[in-house]
């Protein structure tokens, strides 16, 4: 009898997992914009997006994945074991050089001039991803990964390239939008605290 039970058990659990989507797109300005991701063999959730404006047009939708959600913008970036990204999605086009510019405007808001000597060659080898002459058309995404045994990683469409080492710097970067971002509500949202 016990048996059969625990058949029966194992069969309902098995039967409702195949029912449960592993992963949700949720609809952000017509874009589909996973709420979970696979990175290397680590299973990220959505910890909040946010949409950057610039003169009242939509240019693109961030999202941050992290392993549990996290609202603390310093426990977040002082933790280098765990796996995250940063997703960008393209809503327009917009000029690979205008999208760098913007970037190297971002660090200048959030690095130090000592800082940037330190992490010369990494903001360089950061940079040069977005140094190609292709421009981000909408629909484009960009990923920029943090990968334990690698480093940052980032991807652009289908192209990934090489990492760029060290776990300082990638948290360092997530200043970028999480610490002082050019628009305030990228924070705001990222940590799950919009609306």
């Amino acid at each position: 009898m016990k048996s059969k039970k625990t058949f029966f058990t194992a069969w309902f659990l098995g039967l409702t997992a195949l029912c449960l989507p592993a992963s949700q797109a949720l609809d952000i300005h017509g874009v589909n914009f996973p709420d979970q991701v696979q990175l290397e063999n680590s299973g990220l959730i959505l910890n909040g997006t946010a949409t950057r404006t610039v003169w009242g047009l939509k240019v693109y939708v961030v999202g941050l994945f992290l392993s549990d959600r996290c609202h603390n913008c310093e426990t977040i970036m002082s933790e280098h074991t765990l796996p995250k990204r940063v997703l960008i999605s393209m809503l327009r086009k917009v000029s690979v050089d205008k999208f760098g510019s913007t970037i190297q405007e971002n660090i200048d808001n959030n690095f130090s001039e000592a800082e940037k000597v330190k992490y010369r060659k990494e903001l360089d080898a950061f940079l040069a991803c977005f140094g190609n002459g292709t421009d981000l058309d909408s629909g484009s995404a960009v990923t920029i990964d943090f990968v334990p045994s690698k480093g940052m990683v980032v991807g652009v469409n289908d192209h990934q390239f090489e990492p760029i080492q060290g776990d300082e710097f990638y948290h360092a970067m997530l200043r970028l939008w999480i610490g002082e971002p050019l628009q305030k509500s990228i924070k705001e949202g990222l940590l799950g605290k919009a609306g």
